[in-house]
């Protein structure tokens, strides 16, 4: 019974890590895309960030449907 609900804590947590992930994600490229268009960002760093956010996002999704065993 222990390890039932230890597992399911740990669930949780997984489930609490890959929104916060997902969340931060979707904040960069939000960020990302209203600097870039309104103050002077480096045209050579914008796709960078984008990549990082995209990549974020989707460790997110993977965390937050992933299950622990």
């Amino acid at each position: 019974m222990a390890l039932k609900t230890a597992e399911s804590r740990v669930n949780v947590l997984l489930r609490l890590v890959g929104l916060v992930f997902l969340g931060l994600g979707a904040t960069m490229t939000y960020l990302t895309y209203s600097e870039a268009a309104q103050a002077d960002l480096a045209p050579q760093i914008v796709p960078v960030f984008y990549l990082v956010s995209i990549m974020l996002m989707i460790v997110g999704i993977i965390v937050a449907i992933a299950k622990f065993k």
